[in-house]
C-alpha cells in the first residue's frame, strides 16, 4: 500500500488536485442528500399534522327591510334581514373530482334539558319575565305606566309580592289597547332601559307579542301555528283552563327550560369542527373520540373544563342527556356562545306546547376540552358554545323529525369538509366544472389549511435546492472518479506489465494499483463528509425556504400545548447518510478499480511492453 501511495505521489499535482476535487464533490453530495432527507421528513410531518378544511355558506338572494314601532322615539325603525329563495342542500357538493377525505356535512345540534346541573351563568329570567299585573290607573300603555305585580309566572318566585311596582309599556305597538285599573293582565315582557321623556323609572317592562313557534318539518318548512298577535291577555276566573291560558303556562314552562338547557353537538370527526381545526379548542384532559367511538356510536362525550368544574364532574362520570330539540339552522355559538341564551328560536312547538324528549341516554365523560378565551368561553369561535356537549353523531338512534326547532341554509359554522392538503386549486377547478353557475353564485366556500400552503411552499423550495446540490455533487463525484481511475489505473498498463515481468502475481499487481487509489479516495470522501456536516449546520441558520416572514415561535402557542402538534424544530441529523454515502463511494471506487486492473491483467506483459502505450 505504501508503494502504491508513493507511486501516486510521483505526480503530486494530479494527486492533490483529484484529492481536493473528490473532497469538494463528496461534501456537496452529502450536504444535498442530508438537506433532501431532512426536508422530506419535514414535509411528511407537515402532511400528517396539517389538514385543509373547507367551510360553506349560502349567501342570501337579497335583503328586505323589516319595520317596527319604537314608543320612546315615537317613530318607526327599520332592520335589514336576509332573504333566501330556497335552501341549497350540501348534496350539491358531491361532484366528480372533489376527492374528499371527509365529505361535506351540515351539522345540526341538539337541546338537552339538564335539570339539577348548573347550566346558565346567572340565567336570563330577570330580563324576560312573564308577569301578572294590575294597572294603578286606566291608561294607554304607549308610555311606561305604573302597575302592581300580582305574581311572576316566569321566573317562579317563592315569595310573590303583589305590592311590587313596575312600569310597563307596549313599546313596539303603535296604537296599543288600553289597560284598565282593577283588572289583572298577563304579559310576556322584556326588561329594557327606559328612554322615554319624563321617565319615572330607570327601566321599563316592554310588552312582547306572543311568541311564535319556529318548528319546522323534516324538509325545513316552517309549520303553521296559532299565533296571537296581541301582547297581553286579561286574566279572569278559569282563564288558565282555556286554550289561551294554557298558552301562557306553556310559554312560562318553555322559558324556564332555557335556564336548564345545554347544547349538544353530534360530530362525525372533531377535525371537521373549525375551532378544533384551528386549535382554539382542544382536549386537555382525558382523551378525544376514537374511530370506534364515532363509528359505533358509543355513549361517550366531551365537555368543557368550565362545565365539569362548576358541576363537580370528572373523567368517567356519566351525565344523562334528555334530547328534546334539534336546531338545523344555526351553530350552538349563535344562541349559547357565551351562556347568555340569546333567543333565536322558540321552545314552543306548532301546537304551542313545549317539546318532549325524543332520545335519552347516559353519556360517559371521556375528556374535557379547553376553549381559548376568558374563563373558558370560546372567544372567536364560530361553532362552539359555553356548556357544549360533544357526542358521536351515531350515538343518537331516534327519529327527531317532530322536534326540529328551527331550520335554515348552510353556514360556515355548520357546514364543512376536508380535502387533501395542497389540492385547493384542483378542488375549485372541479367545483367550477361540475356545479352549475346558478348554484355557485349563491355559495361561498372558504378554505383554511393552518398555513400549510406557505409552509409547504418553503419546504418545496428547500427540497428543490437540496436536489440540485445532490445532483451536482453526484455528477461531480462520478466525473472525478472516472478521471481518477483513468489516470491512475487505465493509463498504468505499462506499469502493470513491468510489475508482472518482475515476478509480481496478479493479486500483488491489483494491490499495487488499487490500494493507493482507494486510500486516496477514502480519505477525500471522509474529509468531504466531515466538511458537509459543518456546512449542514451552517445551512440551518439560513432561510432557504423563503418563509422568514411566516416563521414564529410556538413556545406559547396552541401548537405547543397540543400533543399532536407538528414538530417545528429542525430534525436531528441521524448520521446514517454520513456513513452510507462515504462507504458507497469507497466501495464503488474499489470495485471499478479492480475491474479496470483486471482488464489490464488480461493482456500479456510482452505485448504491453512491445506496444506503444499512450
Amino acid at each position: 500500500m505504501l508503494k502504491s501511495l508513493k507511486q501516486l505521489l510521483r505526480t503530486p499535482v494530479k494527486a492533490v488536485l483529484f484529492f481536493l476535487l473528490m473532497t469538494a464533490a463528496t461534501a456537496l453530495l452529502v450536504l444535498g442528500a442530508n438537506l433532501w432527507a431532512q426536508t422530506q421528513a419535514q414535509m411528511d410531518a407537515v402532511e400528517k399534522q396539517f389538514t385543509t378544511l373547507g367551510t360553506v355558506e349560502q349567501k342570501p338572494n337579497r335583503t328586505q327591510m323589516r319595520t317596527g314601532w319604537d314608543a320612546a322615539d315615537g317613530a318607526y325603525y327599520s332592520e335589514a334581514e336576509p332573504v333566501y329563495d330556497s335552501v341549497i342542500s350540501a348534496d350539491v357538493l358531491d361532484f366528480d373530482g372533489a376527492n374528499y377525505l371527509k365529505a361535506p356535512e351540515k351539522r345540526p345540534y341538539y337541546l338537552a334539558d339538564l335539570q339539577g346541573l348548573a347550566v346558565r351563568d346567572g340565567g336570563t329570567a330577570l330580563f324576560y319575565p312573564v308577569v301578572e299585573f294590575t294597572p294603578a290607573e286606566t291608561a294607554v300603555p304607549d308610555h311606561p305606566i305604573k302597575v302592581y305585580v300580582q305574581r311572576f309566572l316566569y321566573p317562579e318566585a317563592e315569595n310573590q309580592n303583589n305590592e311590587y311596582e313596575i312600569y310597563v309599556c307596549d313599546h313596539w305597538t303603535e296604537n296599543p289597547a288600553p289597560l284598565e285599573a282593577g283588572k289583572t293582565y298577563v304579559a310576556y315582557t322584556n326588561v329594557i332601559v327606559n328612554h322615554h321623556e319624563n321617565a319615572k323609572s330607570s327601566i321599563e317592562y316592554a310588552l312582547i307579542a306572543a311568541e311564535r313557534s319556529t318548528q319546522c318539518d323534516a324538509g325545513g318548512n316552517l309549520l303553521e301555528s296559532d299565533r296571537q298577535t296581541r301582547t297581553f291577555d286579561e286574566v279572569t276566573a278559569g282563564f288558565y283552563e282555556t286554550e289561551r291560558g294554557q298558552y301562557w303556562l306553556e310559554l312560562s314552562k318553555a322559558l324556564s327550560m332555557w335556564d336548564t338547557t345545554a347544547p349538544v353537538l353530534p360530530v362525525t370527526d372533531t377535525a371537521l369542527l373549525p375551532s378544533f381545526h384551528d386549535r382554539t379548542v382542544y382536549v386537555r384532559e382525558g382523551r378525544t373520540f376514537s374511530a370506534e367511538d364515532l363509528e359505533n356510536g358509543a355513549a361517550v362525550c366531551l365537555v368543557s373544563e368550565e362545565f365539569a368544574r362548576k358541576n363537580g364532574l370528572s373523567i368517567g362520570d356519566k351525565v344523562e342527556l334528555p334530547l328534546y330539540g334539534v336546531n338545523e339552522k344555526d351553530s350552538p355559538h349563535r344562541t349559547f356562545g357565551d351562556g347568555s341564551g340569546l333567543r333565536t328560536f322558540s321552545l314552543l312547538n306548532a301546537q304551542n306546547r313545549t317539546y318532549t324528549p325524543f332520545w335519552t341516554a347516559k353519556y360517559e365523560i371521556i375528556g374535557t376540552y379547553y376553549s381559548v378565551g376568558t374563563y373558558g368561553k370560546p372567544a372567536g369561535s364560530i361553532e362552539m358554545a359555553l356548556n357544549l356537549f360533544l357526542i358521536p353523531a351515531n350515538s343518537v338512534k331516534a327519529d327527531f323529525a317532530g322536534n326540529i326547532v328551527d331550520s335554515g341554509p348552510m353556514q360556515r359554522a355548520t357546514t364543512s369538509f376536508q380535502i387533501p392538503n395542497g389540492t385547493i386549486d384542483d378542488y375549485m377547478a372541479a367545483y367550477n366544472r361540475n356545479v352549475p353557475a346558478e348554484v355557485r353564485e349563491n355559495l361561498e366556500i372558504t378554505f383554511d389549511d393552518n398555513g400549510y400552503s406557505q409552509i409547504i411552499g418553503g419546504l418545496l423550495n428547500m427540497r428543490y435546492v437540496a436536489i440540485i446540490l445532490f445532483a451536482a455533487g453526484l455528477l461531480s463525484a462520478l466525473a472525478i472518479l472516472v478521471l481518477l481511475l483513468y489516470f491512475f489505473i487505465v493509463k498504468q498498463k505499462k506499469r502493470t506489465a513491468i510489475e508482472r515481468s518482475l515476478g509480481m502475481s496478479k493479486n500483488q499487481c491489483r494491490v499495487s494499483l488499487v490500494s493507493g487509489v482507494v486510500v486516496l479516495s477514502a480519505v477525500a470522501v471522509i474529509l468531504g463528509t466531515t466538511a458537509s456536516t459543518v456546512l449542514f449546520d451552517k445551512v440551518q441558520t439560513f432561510d432557504l425556504t423563503g418563509q422568514s416572514e411566516h416563521t414564529f415561535s410556538t413556545e406559547y402557542s396552541l401548537w405547543a400545548r397540543d400533543e399532536n402538534a407538528v414538530e417545528t424544530e429542525d430534525a436531528e441529523n441521524t448520521g446514517v447518510l454520513e456513513l452510507v454515502i462515504p462507504a458507497a463511494m469507497t466501495v464503488l471506487t474499489a470495485g471499478l478499480s479492480v475491474i479496470l486492473v483486471n482488464r489490464n491483467l488480461k493482456q500479456e506483459p510482452i505485448e504491453l511492453l512491445s506496444a506503444r502505450v499512450e
